[in-house]
């Protein structure tokens, strides 16, 4: 299917930017854990504000433009940034880095916008589950793979690796058609229980804690290996662990119905990402932080899958339910590392920051559970 090839190849592009960016901060231009979550907030405000206009930016391009062709344009324009870091300039790397951010932004809700349109109930929680594993499984693989290249001492051509990635998804996107298939509002009601839109609101309350976890975690895991003498060559295999472990999670929850309307299944993913970030940022040991990233990514994968399906189906699969649901995951990005810079800024520790970041996370799980509470009080629609 063209928009599995395309959400596969994409992926290994934003793994290797979200993830792999820090390293190539860090060991190729010598960026102090500051500069990196510095680097890390800017990104997700970036993130938030362009996804939160999604809609609007591709409701003003369609004037001149298709979503696939403003797509095809998202595409080219990052493969032609992606490059510009073989240069070495502090400056060109910013500039890369928050301009491709912004374009990959954009990018993603018009692929939701096509996974969806047309789809209901079963049906959608199907594409939705084999296009997570898509696009798990290529971030996983694309940190995975950096290993290799660090070792070598190629990490920078880590995000250049972009350029033909992005070049060979135009191939599948050819394929696309110009409008996504129309989305039936009618039909949609029939598949949309009243309890959705209460679990939804649990689901969006953990979604931005899931990547605040992430947002926190990605600029110091090379700070972290440091700590724990990890060889060079085994930092980026083991820091993909929790992203295994996602796609783990996502893998159950496609083949299987017993979690969707379920508050229990949310209140669960809480505790496993707050758990498995604890583990991970205390770890004195290796096992340690492999098992706490192993309890994250469980987590972080089963809020994903939620709420991307009830954000999708109660938002009738339009450009701005995904660019709710991607802004989620900037604000996220960037409510991490603030929480990182406050702790530096104070002069405090570690444990300062795992207290600010499970604080956060404390916070939300509440709120989150009393919305999952909620949901369970009004009764479910009939849903396949």
């Amino acid at each position: 299917m063209p928009i599995a090839g395309l959400t596969f190849l994409c992926s290994l592009g934003t793994g290797v930017l979200w993830n792999a960016l820090y390293f190539v901060a860090a060991h190729e231009y010598g960026f102090a854990q500051r500069d990196n979550l510095v680097l890390a907030f800017v990104n997700g405000v970036l993130y938030t504000a362009v996804a939160l206009n999604a809609g609007r930016i591709v409701r003003y391009l369609e004037r001149r433009a298709s979503p696939r062709r403003t797509l095809a344009m998202v595409l080219i324009a990052q493969a032609l940034l992606a490059p510009l870091v073989l240069i070495p300039n502090i400056t060109l790397l910013w500039i890369t880095a928050v301009t491709m951010t912004a374009f990959g932004a954009l990018q993603w809700p018009i692929v939701q916008h096509y996974l969806a349109s047309g789809r209901h109930g079963a049906e959608m929680r199907s594409a939705i589950g084999w296009w997570n594993a898509s696009w798990m499984a290529a971030t996983a693989l694309g940190l995975a793979a950096a290993g290799p290249l660090q070792e070598a001492g190629l990490m920078q051509w880590a995000i250049p690796a972009l350029l033909p990635i992005n070049l060979l998804a135009l191939l599948f996107l050819m394929r696309f058609p110009s409008q996504p298939v129309h989305h039936d509002g009618q039909t949609q009601a029939v598949h949309v229980p009243s309890s959705y839109r209460s679990l939804l609101g649990a689901a969006r309350v953990l979604h931005p804690m899931g990547y605040l976890v992430i947002g926190a975690l990605s600029p110091i895991l090379p700070y972290l290996f440091a700590n724990l003498s990890t060889p060079e060559g085994l930092q980026a295999p083991i820091g993909s662990t929790w992203h295994l472990a996602r796609l783990f999670a996502v893998l159950i929850l496609w083949r299987t119905a017993f979690w969707h309307g379920k508050g229990a299944t949310l209140v669960i993913a809480g505790l496993l990402l707050s758990l498995g970030f604890a583990a991970t940022v205390a770890a004195s040991e290796q096992s340690t932080l492999i098992l706490g990233l192993t309890a994250l990514g469980l987590g972080q994968g089963t809020i994903y899958y939620s709420a991307i399906y009830y954000g999708l189906a109660v938002g009738g699969a339009e450009v701005e339910a995904g660019g709710i649901h991607e802004a989620l995951v900037g604000a996220g990005y960037f409510l991490g590392p603030a929480l990182g810079l406050l702790s530096l800024a104070a002069g405090a520790g570690t444990p300062v920051f795992i207290g600010l970041v499970l604080g956060a996370l404390a916070v939300g799980f509440v709120v989150a559970v009393v919305r999952a509470v909620g949901a369970g009080r009004v009764a479910p629609l009939a849903d396949t």
